[in-house]
């Protein structure tokens, strides 16, 4: 009988032990299923892309279930590009069956096209293509606008300046994003995402300036004489004209004005169209006094770079003068550098005949014009692609009317006041043009 007990009671134990082991299995079963089955619907962070506006004017709205962090920044080379990094996320727009780490689609307005991928371990990238040259004017997170929506992180590009552009492609402060909470930290070696190194860059700041920055060039000057009047040479004429230029336009207060030379001395064309750039000049104004054979023929008269003269600056620039434009376009995909001069060529020389046009008029109240006065001429001081600029031609030493006049300082504070004036006059109407964009 004792053995009967004991035999039953084996039983009783090892069912017990089954039934032990069958619930720790279980248990374990629960712990390994549960990730793989959250694996395979893991929440997206990232629901949509959609977009706003026009060529000129182009919005971004990028629908996020939370508020991330992010930065952006822009490429000039292998196209233009705006860049948005964020940290690691799963992206699930509209079409898309399932959260993935990749894709992309088309855009709206400035923006061509757009695609986005797993950048590095910590990141993802967010590209866009673009059209024109813009610049992201604002950014800001908007939260959900009901309880379940989603928050918008908003772009507002606008149209700049190619040169700005380009000076500011690759600026990018270092970036450690905080992670999501659903992010899945590994790389994707299939994400075909941009990878273009992100060095840091001095920023554009004239298109930010409060006072604008005119460089007036006074024509010729030390073993280069110019036009020899009978009294005078011109390098004296064109230099007493500048100084008065500078002081004209000193006394407003709104400008800051820097002289291509102060003294009787030579400079070379090309150093020049370097000051210009380097002084980063709103306005190139270039003084000269003409002459000719005929010493009937007076009057002043306005030149503005003809429109094949752009082929002129290319191939100085190709063949080493970079310094002309400043961006080197050397490492840019073929087609690029032709691309950005080409939009900051049409866009200076666009500026330099408003310029003109305003300016022709007020000369004309001064003294006489000569017949079409405002004229294109391949004139080299006037081939920076990013300065708008003009060559004013005050009259001529080989008359001796013309010669008299620039020789009075009456006559010359006249003529530099309506120039002056209409350095005013155009500023406040390219000020109007730009805020209108």
């Amino acid at each position: 009988m004792a053995y009967g007990m004991l035999k039953g009671w084996d039983k009783v134990v090892n069912r017990m032990h089954f039934n032990v082991i069958k619930a720790c299995l279980g248990v374990i079963a629960l712990c390994v299923m549960a990730p793989l089955a959250m694996a395979k619907s893991p929440v997206a962070d990232v629901t949509n892309v959609r977009f706003s506006g026009d060529a000129a004017q182009t919005r971004i709205v990028i629908e996020t279930r939370e508020e991330l962090d992010y930065r952006h920044f822009s490429l000039a080379q292998n196209g233009l590009r705006l860049v948005v990094d964020m940290p690691v996320v799963q992206w699930q727009l509209k079409g898309t069956p399932a959260p993935v780490l990749s894709g992309g689609g088309d855009g709206y307005g400035a923006v061509t096209k757009y695609r986005f991928g797993q950048y590095s371990q910590t990141i993802s990238r967010l590209v866009f293509d673009l059209s024109e040259p813009m610049d992201v004017e604002k950014d800001f997170f908007l939260k959900p606008a009901q309880n379940d929506g989603p928050y918008r992180l908003v772009l507002d590009l606008r149209k700049i300046d190619p040169i700005a552009f380009a000076s500011e492609a690759g600026f990018s402060a270092p970036f450690t994003p905080r992670p999501v909470r659903t992010a899945r930290a590994q790389t994707n070696p299939n994400v075909t995402i941009t990878n273009d190194a992100v060095p840091s860059h001095k920023r554009y700041t004239a298109l930010r300036r409060a006072r604008k920055v005119i460089v007036i060039d006074a024509g010729h000057g030390g073993r280069d004489p110019g036009t020899v009047g009978k009294k005078q040479h011109e390098k004296n004429v064109n230099l007493r004209a500048a100084k008065a230029l500078k002081k004209r336009l000193e006394k407003s207060g709104n400008y800051t004005v820097r002289l291509s030379r102060i003294t009787d001395v030579y400079v070379p064309l090309v150093d020049r169209v370097r000051f210009a750039r380097s002084q980063e000049a709103d306005l190139l104004i270039s003084l000269h006094s003409d002459a000719a054979k005929n010493t009937k023929a007076r009057g002043a008269s306005v030149y503005t770079r003809i429109e094949w003269a752009g082929k002129r600056t290319k191939k100085e620039i190709m063949q080493g003068d970079r310094s002309i434009i400043g961006v080197d376009i050397a490492s840019a995909r073929p087609g690029v550098d032709d691309i950005l001069l080409n939009l900051s060529q049409r866009q200076t020389q666009n500026e330099s005949a408003i310029f003109a046009e305003i300016l022709t008029p007020r000369l004309a109240r001064v003294g006489p014009m000569l017949p079409n006065s405002h004229r294109d001429k391949n004139l080299f001081v006037l081939l920076a692609p990013d300065v708008p600029s003009v060559l004013i031609e005050m009259g001529f030493l080989s008359n001796r009317y013309d010669e008299a006049n620039l020789g009075s300082d009456r006559y010359m504070r006249k003529l530099m006041g309506a120039v002056g004036d209409s350095v005013d006059a155009y500023f406040k109407q390219t000020a109007r043009l730009h805020a209108s964009r």
